[in-house]
């Protein structure tokens, strides 16, 4: 898998995790850590996991790789990045451009495999 693959991969997953927030119906408000974990994933996006990306993730290169190209999207502009007091990351959102990018890519996606 290249970094074109690697970058692909994070692009169409960061979209899908972020309409599944934005499908899912808001918790009631009586559900206060409900509703501040809804809020915080609304805003910021969801939390990062490699687990994601299954068994692109399943070593420890693998897991690198895809931190490593998670950061190069952001430097790109392509994603933002929230980390943690630590500094370690803890949310990803695509930006404007980043999902016009990802959108692209799931329809280059579906009509290669639609040609085949």
């Amino acid at each position: 898998m290249n970094r074109d693959d690697l970058a692909r991969l994070v692009l169409i997953e960061v979209q899908q995790r972020c309409e599944a927030i934005r499908s899912r119906p808001r918790p009631p408000q009586w559900k206060c850590w409900s509703v501040l974990k809804h809020d915080l994933d609304v805003a910021h996006g969801p939390c990062y996991s490699p687990r994601w990306f299954g068994d692109a993730s399943a070593t420890e290169a693998g897991r690198v790789r895809l931190l490593r190209a998670v950061y190069r999207l952001a430097d790109s502009g392509l994603l933002t990045i929230v980390k943690s007091e630590g500094g370690r990351l803890e949310r990803v959102r695509l930006t404007a451009s980043g999902d016009e990018a990802a959108t692209e890519l799931r329809n280059a996606e579906t009509q290669s495999r639609a040609a085949t």
